[in-house]
C-alpha cells in the first residue's frame, strides 16, 4: 500500500505547478491515511494520519529522488521513455503475387 500511495504521489508531483500545496490521501476504503504537502521547491514530504513524516521525494527533470523521514537519500526513479516499435502493429500481409509473363 505504501508503494501504492507512492506512486500516487508521484504522478500528482510530476503535474504540480511550482507552488505550495496538499493533497490529501484516502485509502481504497475511504479511510483518511495522511497527507502530501509540495514545497515551491519541488521537495514533496508525506505525512500518516498522525502526521509523521514518512517519506520525501522530489522529481526534477523526469528523476525522482527518494528520502528516509531523517533525510537519508533511498534511491532513484527515472521515467522511462517509451521508443516506437521499427514495424507496424497489426498491419495485414499482402498475399504473394503470381508471376505475370508479358509479351504474350
Amino acid at each position: 500500500m505504501k508503494y501504492l500511495i507512492t506512486l500516487l504521489l508521484i504522478a500528482q508531483a510530476v503535474l504540480l505547478v511550482r507552488g505550495a500545496s496538499a493533497q490529501a490521501i484516502y485509502g481504497p476504503t475511504g479511510e483518511y491515511r495522511g497527507y502530501s504537502q509540495t514545497s515551491p521547491s519541488g521537495v514533496t514530504n508525506v505525512y500518516n494520519a498522525t502526521g509523521q513524516n514518512v517519506q520525501s521525494f522530489q522529481t526534477d527533470n523526469g528523476q525522482t529522488n527518494f528520502y528516509s523521514p531523517q533525510g537519508a537519500y533511498q534511491g532513484t526513479s527515472t521515467t522511462p521513455i517509451y521508443a516506437s516499435p521499427n514495424t507496424s502493429i497489426n498491419t495485414p500481409r499482402q498475399a504473394p503475387q503470381a508471376p505475370s509473363a508479358k509479351g504474350w
